[in-house]
Order: C-alpha cells, then sequence, then structure tokens
C-alpha cells in the first residue's frame, strides 16, 4: 500500500522571499519564472500541494 505523502519544509531566508515576491509580481520576468516563484510563496505559507494547486488553478 503507497504511503501518504509528507510535506516538505522550506526554509527561505527574508532575502529569498523577498526576491520570490518580487519575481512573482513581475510583468517582465517570463511566465514560468513568475508562476513558480508564486508557487513557492504560496507552499510556504501553505505546505500542501493540492492547497497550492487550488490556489493558483495548476495541476500536478
Amino acid at each position: 500500500m503507497a504511503k501518504w505523502r509528507q510535506a516538505v519544509e522550506l526554509a527561505l531566508t527574508d532575502e529569498e522571499a523577498e526576491v520570490l515576491t518580487a519575481l512573482s509580481r513581475s510583468r517582465t520576468e517570463p511566465a514560468s519564472r513568475v508562476s513558480r516563484a508564486a508557487m513557492l510563496l504560496a507552499y510556504l505559507e501553505q505546505p500542501s500541494f493540492f492547497a497550492v494547486g487550488q490556489r493558483l488553478r495548476v495541476h500536478h
């Protein structure tokens, strides 16, 4: 039987979080970088892949 997936702890410094925030709000960066930054920030707030996917309307 398969095991439940466990959340991975995401450790970021304040400086790294600021960079991700700036990237997620950027209009000049490539869309893939913007969406990945938003995913990391959402995961930092709520470490659940399912919740992040629903919040950003993406799938695995």
